[in-house]
C-alpha cells in the first residue's frame, strides 16, 4: 500500500508581493492525501524564483524519500524550469536547507 493514496500538483501560485514574497516567479503546491483521510495536506512546494532558480522545500520528509512524491516533485521542477510563458534564464541553485532539482 502507498503510504500517500493520492499526490497532485495542480495549485500554482503566480501573485506574489515583492516586498514580502521577495523574487519568487511561481510555486507550485505538492499537495497528498492518505488512505484514511480525505483532507488533504502540502507535502512541498516547488518554487521558481525571478531569476530562474528552481527550488525544492519539503513540509514533509517523507516526500523526500517517497518514490511516488519524487515522481510528482520532480515533474512539477521540470515544468517550471520548462515554462515557455517565462523568459527566465533556467539555472540551478543550492540553498541552506532546501533540496534544489
Amino acid at each position: 500500500m502507498r503510504y500517500w493514496s493520492e499526490i497532485k500538483s495542480d495549485h500554482v501560485e503566480t501573485q506574489f508581493n515583492a516586498t514580502v514574497d521577495g523574487a519568487i516567479a511561481k510555486i507550485v503546491y505538492i499537495d497528498a492525501w492518505r488512505p484514511e483521510c480525505e483532507l488533504g495536506t502540502v507535502i512541498a512546494k516547488v518554487v521558481l524564483t525571478l531569476c530562474g532558480d528552481v527550488i525544492i522545500i519539503y513540509i514533509d520528509n517523507i516526500a523526500r524519500l517517497n518514490v511516488y512524491a519524487q515522481e510528482v516533485i520532480q515533474n512539477a521542477a521540470l515544468a517550471l524550469r520548462n515554462d515557455e510563458d517565462s523568459d527566465i534564464s533556467k539555472n540551478v541553485l543550492t540553498a541552506k536547507g532546501t533540496t534544489v532539482y
